[in-house]
């Protein structure tokens, strides 16, 4: 062998020797980087899985306030009217029961059981707040249940409301279809204590203990040194990893605290789950390497490949919506962030949005077509608003029925926003057309916004303030907004006791004859006297239409009215015909006009001098037939009104079919008198003569607009030319006149 070749042999060995080095020190870097970017990918799932299980249980205590709010906001003291509401409700998949607990322990469920708490009264009778038990065994059939209680105060006695959930289920939240289901989860309370396990081989107890257990060799001792670590930060509800050799093998266990009750989430991956074909592929690399350079290099690829597939997936556990594959919140958080950053360095030069939407009554859909069509329409919303805003938008499904967007948009939001609002309402999947109801808020980013989560909030706020408004379905986010819901929240926390101390008043708004300026009655309005001072009516008739308030406030009135009634008929010997205004939310109840005549019986008061007004947007509200609500008014003896006339859009037909006495024309036309314009009325006062109604002009202020209406032939004025509301004992003047 000559010298050159022997030189030549040495290089290719070098060669040789300097590659499988290169490759082996790549493989290790690669393999610490994987590590460190899965672990972190994990920690984040963890997290999100006890996020996930927080919110569960907020949503839980949310669902038992608005059911105590419900029975405190009618004063239900009847067992069976509270589980009829739980069970007509769509919640009671939340719960495997409900039931109701009295002072002296005894306790019924809505399944018919009746058991005797007596031993642990306290413990639900201690304060008005909502409680979560501990994990515990029913006394009904040895079920592993968590309770939800609230006590409230009813008029003769306390009771606590109990909503039970098996604590088993808890488990569904898990992510545990991770890594192929190999990794397994438990939640613990602050000693160690196992409360559900989602692996039901791994037993239950002390978590700390069982993981004892499972050590082998000096690990063992390892895992003791840090064992009080484990138990103390478990106890103090902080976060933490570790990894653990078993005689099972080596896992990956993180814990994250989950903020009710002491509970923390703690989650174990078998380490080979993690990284089993990149060690396959290490040790395929660590044999051949030496025979065959071309395997390393291959490996290193197929490592990299593997690596991103890997991300991939991690990425979409953490991030990515599984039913409508658009990001989730977390998603839209942080590449929203990113938004903002990017917007601060451009200095504002594009215009751009966050809307957040939802669909009304969604669960409503999922009953009538089934979970699997719930999820294709969800599917489907998502791609209507990737098709109309683009693929650049950031479009993400943030909780069950909800969407959050951020956009571009340069021209009038509203042309876009009324297009999205027009194909989601009328979704077409194939060729279905799902009818829909959507409520969605805007705001416009400005170049002060810093963080993603205080932008949302605004049009989050846009939203809400949208799902109270019946004629809207979309609101744009003003400075103001805020403002309101301040003021409605106070509001909402004052009325019952402003009832209570009789701060609503009745004032009347003398209705006068035209032709011989004769009293004909009057309308019967609220006021609000609080602190001294008078709260508007457009203040808060919106607010309790929206939160059901005016049904109390409408029985409330009623009855002052008749009170009165009697009193001008034992005073005067007659009483006028009093019109009282009927919200339509009163339509939803069939039992209101049993409630009204009941207090007409009580009074002595004859049914044929009470108006019973209903708007004309009422009239066509969807779902209710007005025609059968007004020929029950009819047949009980009352007079009926169309209140507000001309302001919707009633047709003719639908008019001709009620069963009304009065007609009332809206102030809006009666403004118009004297603007050498065509005026409604002479229509509207046409018509009704041809249907034979009585005519009423409201808001008519001066004389010009009298004798305008005396001229046309209207029956009755209503406004400030003649009187301006006014209490009751000045009212009393025009009857005794």
């Amino acid at each position: 062998m000559s010298k050159e070749n022997k030189k030549q042999i040495v290089i290719i060995i070098l060669i040789f020797v300097f590659l499988i080095a290169v490759g082996i020190a790549y493989m290790t870097y690669m393999l610490n980087r994987i590590e460190a970017n899965t672990n972190n990918s994990i920690e984040t799932i963890v997290k999100n899985d006890a996020d996930n299980l927080k919110n569960e249980i907020t949503e839980q205590k949310a669902i038992l306030q608005s059911i105590t709010n419900e029975i405190l906001a009618d004063n239900i003291v009847d067992s069976k009217k509270i589980f009829d509401m739980y069970e007509r409700s769509d919640i009671t998949s939340h719960f495997i029961r409900m039931a109701i607990m009295y002072e002296d322990g005894r306790t019924i469920t809505n399944d018919g059981y009746e058991k005797d708490y007596s031993d642990e009264v306290e413990k639900f009778f201690s304060d008005n707040d909502i409680h979560i038990s501990e994990n515990m065994k029913s006394r009904i059939d040895g079920e592993e249940i968590t309770i939800y209680s609230q006590m409230i105060d009813l008029e003769n006695e306390k009771i606590a409301i109990l909503l039970i959930v098996k604590t088993d289920s808890y488990k569904d939240t898990f992510s545990n279809k991770i890594f192929e289901g190999k990794g397994f989860s438990y939640i613990v309370d602050k000693d160690g204590a196992i409360i559900v396990s989602a692996n039901t081989d791994k037993g239950t107890g002390n978590l700390v203990n069982n993981i004892e257990q499972m050590l082998v060799g000096s690990s063992k001792e390892r895992f003791k040194t840090n064992k009080s670590t484990v138990q103390e930060n478990i106890r103090n509800e902080e976060a933490g990893a570790r990894r653990l050799q078993t005689t099972d093998g080596q896992y990956y266990m993180v814990y994250e605290p989950i903020g009710v009750n002491d509970w923390s989430l703690a989650t174990f991956i078998p380490s080979k789950a993690i990284a089993g074909e990149i060690n396959r592929a290490l040790l395929t690399t660590f044999i051949l390497a030496i025979i065959v350079i071309l395997i390393i290099l291959s490996i290193c690829i197929y490592v990299v490949i593997s690596n991103n597939k890997k991300q991939k997936q991690l990425f979409e556990y953490a991030y990515i919506d599984p039913v409508t594959k658009k990001g989730n919140i977390y998603y839209f958080r942080k590449k929203g962030q990113e938004v903002l950053e990017k917007r601060k360095a451009q200095e504002g030069n594009v215009t751009q949005y966050i809307a957040v939407l939802d669909i009304n009554k969604f669960k409503m859909i999922n009953k009538a077509y089934g979970y699997q069509m719930g999820d294709t329409i969800l599917y489907g919303i998502g791609e209507e608003l990737e098709k109309i805003l683009g693929k650049e938008s950031l479009i993400s499904r943030y909780s069950n029925d909800y969407f959050a967007v951020l956009f571009e948009y340069e021209d009038n939001i509203r042309k876009i926003v009324n297009k999205l609002v027009r194909n989601i309402e009328n979704l077409k999947i194939d060729s279905n057309v799902y009818n829909l109801s959507v409520n969605m808020g805007i705001y416009k980013l400005t170049d002060s916004d810093n963080n993603i989560a205080e932008a949302m909030d605004k049009a989050i706020i846009a939203h809400s303030v949208s799902k109270g408004d019946v004629f809207d379905k979309y609101h744009i986010y003003d400075g103001k907004m805020e403002k309101e819901l301040e003021k409605e929240s106070r509001i909402e926390h004052e009325m019952n006791k402003a009832l209570e101390n009789k701060e609503f008043k009745v004032y009347y708004q003398p209705k006068i004859y035209v032709k011989d300026e004769t009293l004909y009655g009057a309308e019967a309005l609220v006021r609000w006297e609080h602190n001294g001072k008078m709260v508007s009516p457009s203040e808060f008739i919106p607010l309790f239409e929206k939160n059901k308030f005016i049904l109390k406030l409408d029985v409330y009135v009623f009855e002052q009215v008749c009170s009165d009634m009697k009193m001008w008929k034992e005073k005067y010997g007659k009483e006028p015909v009093i019109s009282v205004n009927v919200s339509r939310e009163h339509f939803l109840d069939e039992h209101f006009l049993e409630k009204y005549m009941m207090i007409a019986a009580k009074y002595g008061v004859d049914t044929s001098k009470i108006d019973l007004e209903i708007t004309e947007s009422a009239t066509i509200e969807a779902g209710i037939d007005i025609i059968e609500i007004m020929n029950k008014m009819k047949a009980l003896g009352f007079l009926i009104s169309i209140d507000d006339f001309g302001t919707g859009y009633s047709s003719l037909s639908t008019l001709q079919d009620m069963p009304a006495d009065i007609l009332k024309i809206d102030k809006s036309f009666v403004d118009r008198i004297g603007k050498n314009e065509k005026n409604m009325i002479d229509y509207i006062l046409t018509m009704a003569k041809e249907l034979k109604l009585i005519t009423i002009a409201e808001g008519v202020e001066n004389k010009k607009q009298r004798d305008y209406l005396l001229e046309k032939g209207c029956d009755i004025i209503q406004g400030y030319y003649y009187a301006k509301p006014m209490p009751e004992e000045k009212f009393e003047g025009y009857i005794e006149k």
